[in-house]
């Protein structure tokens, strides 16, 4: 009997991706560790910030003269609750007048404002009241706001080359980088919070350093209440007019920029919390009228403060309304001197 030889069937051709499951699964692997490594940085960045706001909040907390739940306001509360962003910082009680070191209190406004006396004193609140950085800002955002690209790319370029070795030149690039950008809405800032919260701490400062009387800076608090409450509606609108206006005074990007930024929104958290002095004080409270203390002071050398007086282009009404308020109370006013005030209406 003939018998075939046996066959040996042919082997079946190798899978060509075999590999394809060991990658996937090492891949697999790798982004699972990559996202557990994202998420670990997270949770830990987290927690730092929970640990900075922590600090903040202790480092943010309402002082009052007395018992918060006890409290009712009094007109000269309102100009003392425009100064709290700045009395919560430095620790000290927002219902009162009064600093209690009166020695510090000399000492940084001077370092600050270069304020050494009542004089320096009424020319820095002049100068806020008038102008302030709400002038200059304003004005620069105008020019940088109607640059076209081209333009814009040149001055750019300028920004950069003198940044590099310049502080001053840096701030501005950041500045005109975020006027460009819109950021945060900054071409319609009006910097009036900016300006008239730092003149009520100012006030403050000066009664607690003896460059004012009690009864100037409770005024000055009174005399500037009406513009703030025509411009913003709320305790919250003018703090966050503030913020913004700090911000771009500031001028500081990436970690020094969110660090600010907690910074402020916390502390604006807490004026506005439960034993915070802009829950305390209600923004349309009954105040009464200014005896305009303020001008009758400008009123005892009027040349000292208006002849130091930077002229710019824009209107100013709180100048014209001062400087009419002065006339008022110096009639005898002589030629040269009249003239000083006039000059910058030729």
């Amino acid at each position: 009997m003939h018998v075939l030889p046996a066959v040996t069937p042919a082997s079946e051709p190798a899978n060509p991706f075999g590999w394809v499951p060991a990658v996937l699964i090492v891949l697999a692997i790798i982004g699972l560790l990559v996202g557990l490594n994202i998420y670990r940085e997270r949770v830990v960045r987290r927690d730092a910030q929970d640990v900075e706001i922590a600090a903040l909040t202790r480092h943010h907390t309402p002082h009052w003269t007395g018992d918060y739940r006890t409290f009712r306001a009094e007109p000269r509360h309102w100009g003392l609750a425009v100064a709290a962003p700045f009395a919560l910082c430095a620790g000290e009680d927002w219902d009162r007048l009064l600093h209690k070191d009166v020695v510090a209190v000399r000492e940084g406004i001077a370092e600050a404002w270069g304020i050494q006396n009542r004089v320096t004193m009424l020319r820095q609140l002049y100068s806020l009241l008038s102008s302030g950085h709400r002038e200059s800002f304003s004005e620069e955002i105008a020019v940088w706001s109607a640059m076209d690209a081209k333009q814009a790319a040149a001055f750019e370029k300028m920004l950069r080359r003198d940044a590099r070795g310049d502080a001053a030149a840096a701030e501005t690039l950041w500045q005109f980088r975020r006027v460009r950008a819109n950021d945060r809405g900054i071409r319609s800032a009006d910097f009036l919070a900016w300006d008239f919260v730092r003149a009520a701490m100012l006030a403050r400062a000066g009664a607690t350093a003896g460059y004012l009387s009690e009864a100037e800076a409770e005024d000055f608090h009174l005399m500037i209440a009406d513009d703030l409450r025509r411009h913003y509606s709320s305790w919250e609108e003018l703090g966050e007019s503030f913020l913004l206006g700090r911000w771009y005074w500031n001028s500081q990007g990436g970690d020094g920029e969110r660090s600010t930024d907690l910074h402020d929104r916390n502390r604006q958290n807490v004026l506005l919390g439960v034993d915070g002095a802009w829950r305390a004080v209600p923004w349309n409270m009954p105040l009464g009228r200014s005896r305009m203390l303020f001008a009758d002071a400008l009123a005892e050398d009027p040349a000292a403060v208006f002849g130091f007086e930077i002229l710019g282009t824009a209107p100013r009404p709180w100048a014209e309304r001062l400087r009419a308020e002065v006339r008022q109370r110096t009639p005898l006013l002589d030629e040269d001197l009249d003239r000083d005030l006039d000059e910058d209406e030729v």
